[in-house]
């Protein structure tokens, strides 16, 4: 009597599906209620861990999470220690900067058909001369000298460095700035002024920069204006 009432049951839900992928409906899914206070810690724990894994990487699958968090509870996996740790790595160390590439080369796209000032050089860097200053006095070599008024900005718009706020000026060698504001401030001369934005592997890379809260694989846009050039000088001095 059971085993018939199991499989007339079997039978009903595999009817009850069928029907509905052909008539392309979605099956009803029932939320679970919060009955006690261990349901209700169990879904602060879920809320806990999903803004957790949006604020770590948005491009997650929620539903591949969960299914994860089941098979735990289950005892069955899907992948083996070793094909979990593979994927994982997989994941981070390529998947995840192929995705970074690609969003970079996207924005950087759309930001020169909105503007066709901004250029983009071989090495990726896009950028827009406001003033170009004089170019009988450029920074060449990364011993050079320059004083320097600038800001930086991540892709939200917000501020990572500047000196605007302070109501100074910088001055360094040409060589302690990130790849990418070396390049476009050889662009410009003395009195120069440039926007630029570099792509994170001509900013602070997979490293990122903990001293300016800038997370790995960053772009940013720099905004710098060449105040002063003071070349490298070689002097040998006899005893």
């Amino acid at each position: 009597m059971k085993q018939t009432l199991i499989a007339v049951f079997t039978a009903i839900i595999l009817f009850t599906s069928c029907d509905l992928l052909q008539r392309n409906e979605a099956p009803v899914v029932v939320e679970p209620k919060m009955l006690n206070s261990a349901d209700s810690m169990s879904y602060v724990m879920g809320l806990n861990l999903g803004l957790n894994l949006i604020a770590a990487d948005s491009m997650l699958n929620a539903e591949m999470v969960c299914m994860g968090i089941r098979d735990v509870y289950a005892q069955s996996h899907k992948l083996t220690d070793e094909e979990a740790r593979n994927a994982f790595l997989k994941y981070m160390n390529w998947d995840n900067y192929e995705r970074v590439k690609a969003y970079e080369t996207q924005f950087l796209e759309d930001l020169r058909k909105a503007d066709r000032k901004f250029v983009a050089t071989t090495s990726g860097l896009t950028y827009k001369v406001r003033e170009l200053g004089d170019m009988k006095s450029v920074a060449r070599s990364t011993r050079d000298t320059i004083e320097v008024c600038y800001r930086v900005l991540n892709s939200a718009g917000e501020v990572v460095d500047t000196t605007y706020y302070r109501g100074d000026t910088l001055r360094l060698a040409l060589g302690d700035m990130t790849r990418g504001a070396q390049e476009a401030t050889r662009l410009i001369g003395k009195g120069g002024h440039i926007e630029a934005w570099l792509p994170s592997t001509l900013a602070f890379g997979s490293a990122g920069c903990d001293s300016l809260d800038v997370k790995p694989n960053t772009m940013l846009y720099y905004e710098i204006r060449l105040l002063e050039v003071v070349p490298r000088t070689y002097s040998r001095y006899n005893r």
